[in-house]
């Protein structure tokens, strides 16, 4: 009798003359670590605002910071860290903002009051 040609191989296992090979399946994705938007926008938030703060401009980020920081803290507890330090950097760019506005009102807004003041007293006209 001759061998038939069809028929696998006495050599090949019998798991590959069954099923054909397949790559293994990715693994699955964690949701909860997926889920860290509000905590990586409140510490680029943050980061920005902190930034803007050295020209007194930084208030607007800083606030969105330290809402979505604190947002983030709630929703999220798997971005604790990153909620944390977008809420502290968030602080401290609106803090530096305020000094930097306090700063500027009083070196622009006080000379021209008294200037203003003395213009009305007729002392340097008519």
């Amino acid at each position: 009798m001759q061998p038939d040609e069809t028929a696998p191989a006495e050599t090949e296992p019998e798991a590959t003359r069954e099923f054909p090979s397949v790559a293994p399946a990715p693994a699955p994705v964690d949701a909860g670590a997926s889920r860290q938007t509000l905590g990586i926008l409140s510490l680029i938030f943050g980061v920005v605002g902190l930034l803007a703060s050295a020209v007194a401009a930084g208030l607007v980020f800083g606030v969105a910071a330290a809402i979505l920081g604190h947002q983030s803290l709630r929703r999220e507890p798997a971005a604790r860290a990153m909620a944390i330090a977008g809420l502290i950097t968030g602080y401290a760019g609106i803090a530096i903002s305020v000094v930097w506005g306090i700063i500027l009102l009083a070196t622009v807004l006080i000379p021209l009051f008294a200037v203003g003041l003395f213009v009305g007293t007729g002392s340097f006209g008519p």
